[in-house]
């Protein structure tokens, strides 16, 4: 229709406006009706000519770049084809009013561009496509790093590399390598065997098409220089700088990237900490053991490393004893072969020489030590190793010297009875040096012969202690007692002593504990005392080495008894506590128990009632009931409503009735203690 306008044009011009007209309506209805008939603006006349006929063209490539051109092929168009225009950006709506000539186009953007011919034959509408892709020329980001031993890798950042066909990489010594997308995102290398510069500049290129036959490409440019084969790193000193922390100081070369590993169940594993070379690594780790560390170096492209000789810590313990000061240490524990000496040093200055078995683990100082002067000592070491030797220290260790006198031992203890209350003697031998100047007594105790000692007080300069915090009749205690000197020497604890234990565990006996309340002698005898409570007479009976007195139940004058137990050891007496048993139709209770939840004495509960009916109550000091009971095997534990009773005197009150009806009654108080 265009081209129906401007040649109607020209003809208005030769004959005139109204015969142009004229023709022009001649025209249109000679005109096929599907020349004529109006487009569809919304049909996409690539997919759907609508019956239009078909032209043609050819485009010199399907494939360009941003910026550049794409042009129809020379007689690629039909000679048949008249009027013919061109849309270089089809939206594939209609049929636009606006042609271009070509026969070349230009794009500025990236992506899928169609090119519509429109033109005529046959007096009809032609129509032709084509489709073009336009490539972006997206620009590569990539690190060209440099490894040892003149090896190079190209570390792209893959969400730059693009659509590119290839890559084409130019190592600047004659070699060109060509990979695609995968083969850039494996990081490539290259090793420079040549002798040439350490600088080399590296090119890589994106490229459409082939590095023979290119589209278009993008180049990336980088200069690098070249690495040296890297060295052997090498730890040159560990110092144990406190109980919780070492430091390390190692040498590597250059570029290299060094990581410490410790040996960990006898692998090594990687500690994370990284430095570049040389430096120096601080570790937070238990220093008070033996820790062996290796430094790997590592470059770009070296995974494995080159690892150190293994170099191993020292640590040092240091005890104080009477004029010497004893020194300890597990034996240099690195790789073997490579150990020189070990060497000590008190306060800064060195002593004891050097030492050069590996295998020696302890040093005696006796060098006038001074009662109360702190040492401080260090232990070090030199190894060997295959770049340089290391010197290996240990953290300082302080002791206070100790030069004072001691007993000869602490062998002589005795432990008693007196007012219910635990007391302890301890008798000195004479002091290898003279006469005891001045010490301390620290004591321990514990409930029973099995039990753990824990401490409950000390004595200064005095050879008697008072254990004032339980009661004798509670149960039996057993105590150590550990001899402190001047100048803080320790003796080891004595051997245990334990108080006699008094109570009565069936009905018609009295029975002790056995463990002997002298140190170190076991008990040679025990005499049981016997006080009538009502008379005062007393009676002594010898029991030998036994624990148990058998009371007869048949005893028509048995009333009520106060016991108690004396064992002897030679000239070494001691008391156990008083128990006072009620004889009178066959009960016995006791006048104190402690529920202190030992398990010994915890209830009060009376004693020697056999098949009798039984009613137990215990009153208050106001009177009120705190416990009844008609069960003689069910005591009373010190608990008032499920709450711990104060310490202190109640009254109770027990009724019993014998198989033949009589009744008894007895009435008493009992003394609590915790």
């Amino acid at each position: 229709m265009r081209v129906l306008r401007l040649w109607l044009t020209k003809i208005g011009e030769e004959i005139g406006l109204p015969i142009c007209w004229l023709l022009l309506v001649l025209l249109i209805t000679c005109l096929p009706v599907r020349y004529v008939l109006a487009q569809d603006p919304n049909n996409n006349y690539c997919a759907n000519p609508q019956g239009a006929e078909t032209g043609g063209f050819t485009l010199n490539k399907t494939r360009i770049c941003v910026g550049g051109a794409v042009t129809i092929v020379s007689g690629s168009v039909p000679t048949n084809l008249a009027n013919v225009g061109y849309v270089s950006q089809y939206s594939g709506k209609g049929i636009p009013s606006n042609f271009e000539a070509g026969p070349s186009f230009t794009y500025t953007r990236p992506g899928s561009y169609t090119i519509l011919q429109v033109g005529s034959r046959n007096n009809s509408r032609a129509l032709a496509c084509q489709t073009l892709t336009v490539l972006p020329l997206d620009p590569i980001s990539l690190t060209v790093k440099s490894c040892s031993g003149r090896k190079v890798t190209v570390v792209p950042d893959i969400s730059t590399l693009g659509q590119y066909d290839t890559y084409v990489i130019n190592w600047n010594d004659g070699n060109i390598q060509e990979v695609n997308r995968a083969g850039m995102e494996a990081n490539p290398e290259h090793t420079y065997t040549d002798n040439g510069a350490d600088t080399r500049t590296v090119t890589v290129e994106g490229v459409y098409g082939t590095s023979a036959d290119p589209i278009c490409k993008t180049p990336f440019t980088q200069t690098i220089k070249l690495l040296p084969v890297v060295a052997q790193p090498a730890i040159t000193t560990l110092k144990t700088v406190s109980d919780n922390s070492i430091s390390i100081t190692y040498q590597a070369g250059a570029g290299a990237v060094v990581q410490l590993h410790r040996k960990i169940n006898g692998v090594y594993t990687d500690t994370g900490l990284k430095e570049s070379a040389p430096g120096t690594f601080n570790v937070q780790t238990d220093a008070k053991q033996v820790q062996c560390f290796q430094v790997v170096a590592q470059d770009v492209c070296n995974s494995s490393g080159i690892r150190s000789d293994e170099v191993c810590s020292l640590a040092l313990d240091a005890k104080a004893g009477n004029k010497k000061n004893t020194l300890n240490w597990q034996p240099y524990a690195g790789t073997t072969g490579q150990f020189r000496s070990y060497r000590i040093t008190r306060n800064g200055a060195s002593i004891g020489g050097t030492i050069t078995n590996q295998n020696t683990a302890t040093y005696t100082d006796d060098n006038s030590i001074v009662c109360g002067t702190q040492y401080c000592y260090s232990l070090a070491a030199t190894v060997a190793g295959s770049v340089t030797q290391t010197e290996i220290t240990s953290a300082s260790v302080c002791v206070t010297g100790v030069n004072g006198d001691v007993p000869d031992n602490l062998n002589d203890v005795v432990v008693t009875v007196e007012n219910n209350r635990p007391k302890l003697v301890a008798t000195f031998p004479n002091s290898s040096s003279g006469t005891l100047s001045s010490y301390t007594l620290a004591i321990g105790r514990s409930n029973g012969s099995s039990g753990a000692f824990t401490p409950v007080g000390t004595v200064l300069n005095n050879n008697t202690f008072v254990d004032n915090n339980v009661s004798a009749s509670a149960g039996s205690y057993c105590y150590q007692i550990t001899y402190q000197g001047v100048c803080g020497l320790t003796l080891p604890p004595s051997q245990p002593v334990c108080t006699v234990f008094l109570n009565s565990e069936t009905r018609n006996s009295i029975d002790w504990t056995r463990e002997s309340p002298f140190t170190p002698d076991p008990v040679a005898a025990y005499t049981l005392i016997v006080t009538d409570s009502l008379n005062g007479a007393t009676q002594r009976i010898s029991m030998g080495t036994g624990t148990r007195y058998e009371i007869n139940p048949n005893d028509a004058n048995a009333s009520t008894f106060t016991y108690q137990i004396i064992a002897t050891a030679g000239s070494k007496t001691s008391y156990s506590n008083f128990v006072t048993l009620y004889r009178d139709s066959k009960i016995w209770t006791p006048d104190a128990f402690t529920p202190n939840g030992d398990r010994i004495n915890d209830e009060f509960l009376p004693r020697g009632i056999a098949n009798d009916r039984f009613l137990m109550t215990i009153y208050g000091r106001w009177g009120e009931i705190v416990y009844s009971t008609t069960d003689k095997t069910k005591g009373w534990n010190g608990l008032i409503n499920g709450a711990p009773a104060s310490v202190g005197q109640y009254m109770y009150r027990i009724e019993i009735e014998d198989p033949g009806g009589q009744k008894t009654v007895r009435t008493g108080a009992v003394l609590l203690l915790r």
